[in-house]
């Protein structure tokens, strides 16, 4: 009854605080700044019931989505202006598929537990579909997956742990294509000091340590937990979803964390998938979570 006092207390003290607030981090040794998205004049597309547990997305182009729910082993072809599924195919069997990408001509889609699934020549009247199991397993709980196109290689972010059971950085691994395999070393590493240190003071960081305190967990390394990653076009940086709190990390080509996006709005139930289409924009894909349609947003992002 006590610990059960205590949860309902750190979600009301939760729950009564905005960590959503505009501030550019005052460390003279980083230029990183913290943005905020609010939910006015965005573009919001419901997805049909068949997506209601939207997982990953790809854009073919700027109109037409390249979609996964967690639960099948189908890929979608989904026209968000038109509101229309356009095309299905299946690939595998019900699983726990978590994000998708598309790199030319092919698809890669990626499960939980590291497995990845290439769908070749996706477009055509036979697709060829290959598996490629990798060192990583549900433990590491993969769920997002993008394309770095100047170095030719997928990258899978964790949500749980990395490989090295290093609980205060969030890894993300490179998978290339030339060999098809994964490369154990993290191709970037988030420590969760530095996504901390951005918050410090505000309401984000307070109301996350008092909620894990009262759960008996002192570690607050799911303040930030991957859900998807992306590669901007232009600028090679990599963007790191958070499900957790609603924050995207931006990373420059080399690793850094340049700056911290920050959404807020009811239509944000469960940001699970993240994309640019063909002319550069920003698109996050919601899950219903417990009521609701599924839903994909497209997001006032400058680079």
């Amino acid at each position: 009854m006590a610990k059960l006092f205590l949860i309902l207390l750190a979600a009301v003290v939760i729950s009564c605080n905005n960590p959503l607030k505009n501030k550019n981090n005052s460390d003279e040794n980083t230029q990183t700044v913290n943005k905020v998205i609010e939910p006015e004049n965005l573009k919001l597309f419901e997805v049909p019931a068949e997506l209601r547990e939207i997982s990953g997305i790809s854009f073919l182009d700027n109109d037409i989505v390249l979609a996964i729910q967690d639960e099948k082993g189908i890929l979608y072809q989904y026209d968000i202006k038109n509101e229309k599924i356009l095309h299905e195919f299946e690939f595998g069997e019900p699983d726990d598929y978590e994000d998708v990408v598309r790199v030319d001509k092919d698809v890669y889609i990626v499960m939980s537990n590291g497995t990845i699934i290439q769908v070749k020549n996706f477009l055509s009247e036979k697709p060829q579909v290959t598996k490629f199991k990798t060192a990583l397993t549900k433990d590491n709980d993969i769920e997002g997956l993008g394309y770095e196109p100047q170095k030719k290689r997928l990258l899978l972010a964790a949500k749980a742990d990395g490989m090295d059971k290093d609980e205060n950085t969030k890894e993300i691994y490179g998978f290339s294509l030339a060999t098809m395999t994964l490369d154990s070393t993290p191709a970037y590493s988030i420590r969760l000091n530095e996504i901390e240190s951005y918050f410090k003071g505000d309401a984000l960081e307070e109301s996350s340590k008092k909620f894990l305190k009262a759960l008996g967990n002192r570690n607050i390394n799911k303040v930030f937990r991957p859900s998807a990653v992306t590669v901007e076009p232009k600028t090679n940086k990599i963007l790191v979803l958070s499900s957790i709190n609603n924050l995207i990390a931006v990373l420059t080509p080399d690793g850094k964390i340049s700056e911290i996006i920050q959404f807020e709005g009811k239509d944000y139930k469960q940001p699970e998938g993240l994309a640019f289409s063909d002319n550069g924009s920003l698109f996050v894909s919601n899950e219903a979570g417990k009521n609701g349609k599924g839903n994909i947003i497209e997001l006032k992002y400058a680079n």
